[in-house]
């Protein structure tokens, strides 16, 4: 839980007109079409950046570490479960990108965009928080891609920190689930199911994120199947 976030969530608004995301509609495959199930066809290069595993200690395992334990090969098409073994206790975060390190992501991102104050962040229908964000959440509208249904809204790249159930003296983070900034040069997915985030992008954001050393980042491709 995070205090006193709440005051900076004017930055983000929330779009009655969600043609924005169309292109992401138009340009994702169907629901059993891996990484492209997410992501739209275009982009110069893929990548997966791995949800850590937050540990008791507050310490955070790379998925690299946990494959070191275990013995096994982690590769990009890994699930969390087949490179950890049987029962694992603890497991990475699903759904959500872990909020200590958005911001790094983040910036990232900010310095592959000429708009990184103009971008659209889609927050899946299915929290169970969200109906306290009015009372017409229900009725929409939606973007709708691969069998998900995501409100949409508008601020800057760094206003992804700012979306979560919130109230009066806490804040509970909640990573958009799909976004972009206005000049679609990268989009980014953490489906609610997964323990990975994928990024489409310029060959060089993809490089970028690979050598941030505080994620940690395999390639991609749309055909490959989602973890």
């Amino acid at each position: 839980m995070t205090q006193g976030n709440e005051g900076h969530r004017h930055r983000l608004r929330r779009l009655s007109d969600v043609s924005a995301g169309h292109w992401v509609e138009q340009g994702v495959g169907d629901f059993d079409s891996g990484v492209n199930a997410l992501l739209p066809v275009g982009f110069e290069a893929y990548a997966r950046v791995l949800h850590p595993v937050e540990l008791a200690d507050d310490r955070f395992m790379r998925w690299s570490e946990a494959a070191e334990r275990s013995g096994r090969a982690l590769h990009s098409q890994s699930r969390f479960e087949e490179i950890a073994g049987p029962k694992p206790e603890d497991e990475p975060q699903q759904g959500q990108f872990p909020a200590e390190l958005l911001p790094v992501l983040c910036e990232v991102l900010a310095a592959h965009t000429s708009t990184a104050e103009q971008c659209y962040f889609g927050l899946w229908e299915g929290w169970g928080w969200i109906g306290a964000l009015g009372d017409a959440v229900g009725e929409g509208p939606w973007v709708e891609l691969s069998g998900r249904r995501y409100l949409l809204f508008e601020g800057p790249v760094g206003a992804a920190t700012e979306l979560g159930d919130s109230g009066d003296g806490y804040f509970f983070p909640q990573s958009p689930n799909l976004w972009w900034p206005q000049d679609r040069v990268w989009c980014v997915a953490t489906d609610v199911d997964l323990h990975s985030t994928y990024v489409g992008g310029s060959a060089r954001l993809v490089q970028d994120l690979a050598g941030e050393p505080h994620l940690e980042v395999l390639p991609a491709q749309l055909s490959d199947r989602l973890g």
